[in-house]
C-alpha cells in the first residue's frame, strides 16, 4: 500500500457526515465515498459503518490513531527540515475565536511572515469549548482560549484580562428606560442591568464566553430578554447593534477595534464575572517547535502595544 495522507479519513471521522467531510476537503461525496471502499479493501478491515451520523468499527479506531500519528509525524518532518535548513517551514495552526482573530490576528501574522517567510498560519477559528477540545488533542500548535481550569496535556500561561460589557446605543438605551441617556446612565449605576426590562437584546451563542456571561447577566438581573436576533459572530452582532435594533454584550477590545462598532455605542459595566483571564494553550511536544516561541514572542509584543 503507498504511504499517502490520510486527512480525509481524520475528517471524515471527525465530522461522522460524508457531506460535512466532503465539504470541508472540497471533494464530491463520491470520491470521498471511493477512497473509504479502496482503503478499506486494501486493508482488508471494514473501518466505518455507514448511517447518520457514521461511526468507526474498532479497525477504524485503530486506524484513526494511527492516521493522526502520521499526520504529526509528518508536520515534525517538515518543522525540523526547516529549522535544519534556517528559517523554519511547515504551518503553524492556531486555535482562536472569530472575536479575538479579527483584531489580534493581522499584525501578528504580518509581523511573523516577514520573520519567518516560509511559515504560513492556518487560523481555526471556533467557540472557546470547541478550542479547548482542539488543544487537549493537539490538534493545533498554539490555542488563544479561557482555560478555565486544567487542560491535560496543555502547557497554559496567562495572556491578558478581557472584559466583557453591554453596548448599546443612546438612543435605544433612552427609548427603554424612557428617560434620557444620561439619567438612564445614572439609573444603572444605582440598579444594575435589572433596570433593562424593556430593552430589545441581541445575543450570541451560549457556546462562547460573551453568550455564557450574558445569558448569565440576564438571568441575575431578573431580565426575561426580549431577542431580536442571535448569531454566533461577534462583527454581525455589532453590525446590529450599531444600527438600533438592540444591547450587544460584547468584548471591550472589539469594541475599540472592530469597524462594525460604532465609535457612539454606549458602554454599560456589568458584574465581576464579565472581566476573566485569557489565557495561551500549547500543547505539550516531545520536541517544541520554534516557529510556536516565535509566535509567542510577537503575540506578546503586539498586545503590549494595545
Amino acid at each position: 500500500m503507498a504511504l499517502e495522507g490520510w486527512d480525509w479519513f481524520i475528517k471524515l471521522a471527525e465530522n461522522e457526515n460524508f457531506t460535512k467531510a466532503a465539504d470541508e476537503l472540497q471533494i464530491s461525496q463520491q470520491t470521498l465515498s471511493a477512497r473509504l471502499v479502496s482503503l478499506e479493501r486494501n486493508l482488508g478491515a471494514k473501518l466505518v459503518v455507514r448511517g447518520t451520523p457514521i461511526s468507526l468499527t474498532s479497525a477504524g479506531k485503530v486506524f484513526l490513531l494511527y492516521a493522526r500519528e502520521q499526520r504529526q509525524a509528518q508536520q515534525d518532518m517538515i518543522r525540523q527540515i526547516g529549522e535544519v535548513a534556517g528559517g523554519g517551514a511547515g504551518v503553524l495552526k492556531v486555535g482562536i475565536s472569530h472575536t479575538r482573530g479579527s483584531y489580534l490576528m493581522p499584525k501578528v501574522i504580518h509581523r511573523l511572515s516577514e520573520e519567518l517567510p516560509a511559515v504560513s498560519v492556518k487560523l481555526i477559528e471556533d467557540t472557546n469549548r470547541n478550542l479547548l477540545r482542539s488543544a487537549e488533542r493537539g490538534e493545533v500548535d498554539v490555542a488563544i482560549a479561557r482555560f478555565e481550569g486544567t487542560c491535560p496535556g496543555v502547557e497554559v500561561e496567562p495572556f491578558y484580562k478581557e472584559e466583557i460589557v453591554l453596548a448599546v446605543r443612546a438612543d435605544v438605551l433612552s427609548k427603554a428606560m424612557g428617560t434620557s441617556p444620561e439619567s438612564a446612565i445614572d439609573i444603572l449605576k444605582e440598579e444594575g442591568i435589572g433596570a433593562l426590562k424593556k430593552c430589545p437584546f441581541i445575543l450570541g451563542s451560549v457556546d462562547d464566553i460573551s453568550g455564557r456571561v450574558a445569558y448569565s447577566e440576564l438571568r441575575n438581573a431578573g431580565i426575561k430578554p426580549h431577542v431580536v436576533a442571535t448569531s454566533g459572530n461577534m462583527p454581525t452582532l455589532l453590525s446590529l447593534c450599531s444600527e438600533g435594533l438592540g444591547a450587544v454584550f460584547c468584548p471591550t477590545d472589539m469594541l475599540d477595534y472592530s469597524p462594525m462598532a460604532s465609535p457612539d455605542l454606549l458602554r454599560i459595566p456589568l458584574s465581576s464575572q464579565s472581566s476573566y483571564t485569557i489565557e495561551l494553550g500549547i500543547p505539550s511536544r516531545s520536541e517544541r517547535w520554534q516557529v510556536v516561541d516565535s509566535f509567542r514572542r510577537i503575540l506578546l509584543e503586539v498586545t503590549a502595544e494595545k
